[in-house]
C-alpha cells in the first residue's frame, strides 16, 4: 500500500471517531451528556492541577538545592499515580470495537498505530504526562541549562510508562477472559487496594494526633525510607530512576546513556504490547465460550421428547411469597455479583476504609453522633451508582426481557431489592466494625441512620431505574478500565446522594443545636415513607418507559464490547 493510502486510512479512523463523538450528542439524552461533560471536565481539571503543582514545586526544590537525585522519588510517585488512576478511572468510551478494524484492508503496523492513538486520551496518560512536563518545567526554572535534557527525559519516561500500562492492561484483558481468572483476580485486587489504603492510614501524618501518634508515624516513615534505600539500587535501573539519573548527569554531559536505556525499556514494553495486538489482529477470540472444553460425542441417541402443553404446565410456586420472576432475577444478580471483580471490590473497599478509619480515629472520636452516619453515607456512595446502570451486565440478554411474558417493573424491582439487601448487609457490617473499634453507637442514632438509608435508597432507585432504561451502558467483566455508566448517570447518582446526605447532616446539626437527639428519627422516617410511595408509584410506569426506549437499550447493550 502507498503512503497516500495510509494517510487516507488514518484520516478515515479519525473522522469516524469525530462523527461518533459528534453524533452521540444528537441521540436521545445527548444534551444531558453534553451538560455532564461541561460539569465533569472542570472537576477533572481541578484534580489534574493538584498533582501538577506538587510535582513542579518538588522538582524545582530538588534542582535549586542541587539534589537532582531526589527526582527519582518524584518520578516514581508519578508512575504510582498513573497506575492508581488507570485502575480507578475508566478510559474514554468508544462507540465501536477497535478490533472490528481488522475486517478492513489495514496492515498490522497501521492497526497498531491506531490502537496506540485510541488510548492517548485516557485520564492516566493526561495526568502523568502533564506532571512529567511539570517536573521538566521546574528543573528548567531552577537550572535553565538543563531544559533540553529535562524535557527529553520527561517525554521518554512518559512514553515508556504509557507502553508499560498499555501492555499490562492488554494482557490483563487476556487473562481475565475466563471466569475462573476473574474470580482469582478478585483476591489480588482486594489485597492490593486494601494494602494501599493501609499504607495511607499508617504513614500519612495527617491521621496522627498527639505525641505518641507522631512518634509512631515518624518511626514508620523512617522504616519506609529504609525500605526505599534497600530497593533503590534496583529502582535506579528502571525508567523513573533512569530519568532522575539522566537529569542529574546532564550537568556533567553524560545523560545520553540513561536516555538510551529509557528508550530501550519503552521499546521492550511496546514490543510486548505489539505482540498482544498481533494476536488480536489475527482474529483471536477471548470469549468464554471459545475457552471452554470441547466434548466430542461419538454416538447420539435421540429420545422422544415429552411435550407439555401450555395449559397443562404448572407455574412454579412463589418462594417465601416472592414471585418467580423476582426470585429468578435475584438469583441472577447474586451470580453477577460473585463474577464481577470490579463490583465485588467496590462493595468491599468502603468497608475496609471504614474499618481503617475507625481503627485509627474511632478511639479519639468515641461515641460521636457523626461517626456511624458518616460511615454509612460513605458506603452508600459506592453502592448507589450501581442502580443507574442495572441492566449493564445483562448485555444481549436484555432481548429476552422483551420476549418473555414478564414485566419490567418486576425485573427492576428485583434488582432494587438486591441493592437494598446489599445496603442492609453493609450497614450491619459497619455497625459491627464501629462497635469493635469505638464502641456501639447510640441506638437512636442507628435507627435514624437506618431511616436515612431507606430514604436515600428509595430516591436513588427511583431515578436509577429511569436512567437504566434511557441511558444504559454495556458492562463487560472481562474488560478493565472501561466506562461502566454514562457521565450524566454518574453525575446524577453522586448529586442525588450528596443531596440526601445534606438533608441528614442538616437534621443532625439541628438536633445537636437544640439538644433534641430524637428529632432526626421521626423526620427521616416520614421522608422514607414518602420516598417509598413515590418509588412504588414510579414502578407502575416503568414498562411504558422500557417500550419507548427499547431501540436505544438493544442498540447499546447488544453491540460488540
Amino acid at each position: 500500500m502507498t503512503a497516500i493510502t495510509a494517510t487516507q486510512q488514518f484520516k478515515a479512523v479519525a473522522y469516524l471517531r469525530w462523527c461518533l463523538f459528534r453524533n452521540g450528542f444528537r441521540r436521545k439524552g445527548g444534551a444531558g451528556e453534553l451538560i455532564a461533560r461541561f460539569i465533569v471536565y472542570p472537576i477533572f481539571a481541578g484534580f489534574i492541577l493538584g498533582p501538577l503543582v506538587i510535582a513542579t514545586t518538588a522538582a524545582y526544590y530538588a534542582a535549586s538545592t542541587g539534589h537532582l537525585l531526589l527526582l527519582a522519588p518524584i518520578f516514581w510517585s508519578i508512575f504510582a499515580l498513573r497506575v492508581v488512576v488507570s485502575i480507578n478511572v475508566s478510559q474514554p468510551g468508544l462507540s465501536f470495537d477497535p478490533e472490528s478494524l481488522i475486517r478492513f484492508p489495514l496492515s498490522f503496523s497501521r492497526y497498531f498505530v491506531v490502537r496506540i492513538f485510541l488510548g492517548l486520551l485516557s485520564a492516566s496518560t493526561i495526568i502523568s504526562t502533564l506532571c512529567l512536563l511539570g517536573v521538566a518545567a521546574g528543573v528548567t526554572v531552577a537550572v535553565p541549562g538543563l531544559w533540553v535534557i529535562a524535557f527529553a527525559t520527561a517525554l521518554l519516561v512518559a512514553v515508556a510508562d504509557m507502553f508499560f500500562i498499555r501492555m499490562i492492561f492488554a494482557w490483563i484483558d487476556r487473562w481475565l477472559a475466563t471466569r475462573r481468572a476473574r474470580e482469582l483476580a478478585v483476591g489480588f485486587f482486594i489485597f492490593v487496594g486494601l494494602g494501599i489504603q493501609y499504607l495511607n492510614f499508617t504513614y500519612n501524618p495527617g491521621f496522627g494526633h498527639g505525641r505518641a501518634d507522631r512518634a509512631r508515624t515518624a518511626a514508620k516513615i523512617a522504616q519506609g525510607q529504609h525500605l526505599y534505600a534497600v530497593a533503590e539500587p534496583v529502582l535506579r535501573h528502571l525508567p523513573p530512576g533512569l530519568g532522575a539519573s539522566a537529569i542529574a548527569s546532564g550537568a556533567a554531559g553524560h545523560a545520553l546513556l540513561n536516555l538510551l536505556a529509557i528508550f530501550c525499556f519503552g521499546a521492550v514494553w511496546a514490543g510486548i504490547f505489539a505482540w498482544r495486538m498481533q494476536r488480536e489482529y489475527r482474529g483471536e477470540n477471548l470469549s468464554e465460550a471459545n475457552n471452554s472444553p470441547v466434548v466430542q460425542v461419538d454416538r447420539v441417541v435421540v429420545r422422544p421428547a415429552v411435550v407439555q402443553t401450555a395449559s397443562a404446565a404448572t407455574a412454579p410456586a412463589p418462594a417465601f411469597g416472592v414471585p418467580p420472576t423476582v426470585a429468578a432475577v435475584l438469583a441472577k444478580e447474586w451470580i453477577y455479583l460473585r463474577r464481577n471483580t470490579a463490583q465485588f471490590y467496590g462493595l468491599l473497599a468502603p468497608l475496609a476504609m471504614v474499618f481503617l478509619f475507625t481503627l485509627r480515629m474511632g478511639g479519639r472520636m468515641g461515641h460521636s453522633s457523626w461517626l456511624f452516619p458518616a460511615a454509612v453515607a460513605y458506603s452508600a456512595l459506592g453502592i448507589g451508582a450501581l442502580a443507574y446502570n442495572s441492566l449493564g451486565l445483562d448485555a444481549t440478554g436484555v432481548q429476552f426481557y422483551f420476549l418473555a411474558p414478564v414485566r419490567f417493573g418486576d425485573i427492576l424491582l428485583a434488582k432494587n431489592i438486591f441493592g437494598f439487601a446489599v445496603n442492609l448487609v453493609e450497614i450491619l457490617v459497619i455497625y459491627g466494625l464501629i462497635s469493635y473499634t469505638a464502641g456501639p453507637p447510640p441506638m437512636l442514632t442507628v435507627l435514624a441512620t437506618a431511616c436515612w438509608l431507606l430514604f436515600a435508597a428509595f430516591v436513588n432507585a427511583m431515578f436509577g431505574n429511569r436512567r437504566s432504561l434511557t441511558a444504559p451502558k454495556k458492562m463487560d467483566p472481562g474488560k478493565v478500565s472501561r466506562r461502566q455508566a454514562s457521565q450524566l448517570s454518574a453525575l446524577m447518582s453522586v448529586g442525588i446522594l450528596l443531596g440526601t446526605i445534606a438533608v441528614g447532616a442538616m437534621l443532625l446539626a439541628v438536633a445537636a443545636f437544640f439538644n433534641m437527639a430524637w428529632l432526626p428519627l421521626p423526620v427521616l422516617a416520614g421522608l422514607a415513607v414518602g420516598a417509598f410511595a413515590l418509588y412504588w408509584r414510579s414502578l407502575g410506569s416503568i414498562d411504558r418507559v422500557a417500550l419507548n426506549n427499547r431501540e436505544t437499550m438493544i442498540e447499546e447493550l447488544c453491540k460488540a464490547s
